[in-house]
């Protein structure tokens, strides 16, 4: 679980977050919205441990990976979402081992579309 607790922080003196509790449980799919300077992109630099906090805490699981991607990237060939799921490298083999089922036995074609 990812917790927050009476987390404050500032950036250039403004008061982006302050005693802001929450949970986010496994499993959860939320979407974080707001305004430009609302603190969307403070909180995921909290989150991914390059930013402190000027009060609470905020807590994840060491185990877990955070995945994220910048704002900004060089412009690329490849398609956004290839360079996306590019990320997960479990799923970018899977796709690869299936563009060639010819080389793969039923029992191995059967496991790759279950993971």
């Amino acid at each position: 679980m990812i917790q927050l607790d009476q987390l404050s922080i500032r950036r250039g003196g403004r008061v982006l977050f302050q005693k802001a509790s929450m949970q986010l449980h496994p499993g959860w799919k939320i979407g974080l919205t707001g305004v430009n300077g609302a603190g969307k992109s403070t909180l995921f630099a909290a989150l991914l441990g390059g930013m402190e906090s000027d009060g609470g805490s905020l807590k994840r699981p060491a185990v877990w990976t955070v995945a994220h991607m910048a704002q900004e990237i060089k412009a690329l060939e490849m398609k956004a979402i290839d360079f996306v799921l590019s990320g997960d490298e479990e799923y970018w083999d899977i796709q690869h081992k299936l563009e060639h089922p010819e080389n793969l036995n039923n029992e191995e074609l059967a496991h790759l579309y279950g993971r």
